[in-house]
């Protein structure tokens, strides 16, 4: 697979087969993100695999914020249906991880940190994809109440839960805005 035929082809997915992953696979999906550009070269990402406990006490967190969301007429049809999804057991992924930033060493790395996690999620996504894994990035990771039940610790940043697993379906390519429009120069 070519970087750009992945970045193009790479889909978020909201629904899952049962499927475990191989575990040959998730070892390329982990070792990916360790590729990721970081200042310095500090690597501040950390891994926390979830199992079962928490698992049942993020969907629980999950499932209201769903329910708050569709609630407020705000969702638009075709997003309702991959949050629908998603309740049900994050949409039956096999594989739940939270990336999480450690604390920063320099005033630079609060900023910095995150960012680099954020491009190992990237790369994360792509190595997965390359594997026929799909992934969803779901911002509950970053909310305080997951840092506790994941026992993320002080100073440290939740950046995003990962689910991940077998497409159930692969959803078709958004539209995208070409970039010409959105580049400028600056003399």
């Amino acid at each position: 697979m070519q970087v750009m035929e992945a970045i193009k082809g790479r889909r978020t997915i909201r629904s899952f087969k049962a499927d475990p992953i191989p575990a040959e696979a998730l070892e390329a999906i982990y070792e990916a993100a360790t590729w990721a550009p970081s200042h310095r070269n500090i690597q501040p990402w950390e891994f926390v695999k979830v199992g079962p406990q928490a698992r049942a006490k993020l969907l629980s967190m999950l499932q209201a914020k769903i329910d708050e969301l569709l609630a407020s007429g705000q969702v638009p049809p075709p997003a309702r249906k991959g949050f629908e999804a998603l309740k049900q057991d994050f949409g039956g992924a096999p594989e739940l991880v939270e990336l999480v930033s450690r604390p920063p060493e320099e005033e630079i790395d609060a900023f910095e940190n995150p960012l680099s996690v954020a491009m190992a999620i990237q790369n994360m996504s792509l190595a997965a994809w390359e594997w026929g894994i799909g992934v969803v990035w779901l911002s509950l990771g970053a909310a305080p109440p997951a840092g506790a039940v994941l026992g993320i610790g002080e100073g440290y940043k939740g950046v995003a839960l990962l689910a991940m697993g077998t497409p159930a379906a692969i959803p078709p390519a958004p539209p995208r805005e070409p970039a010409g429009p959105r580049i400028r120069e600056v003399s």
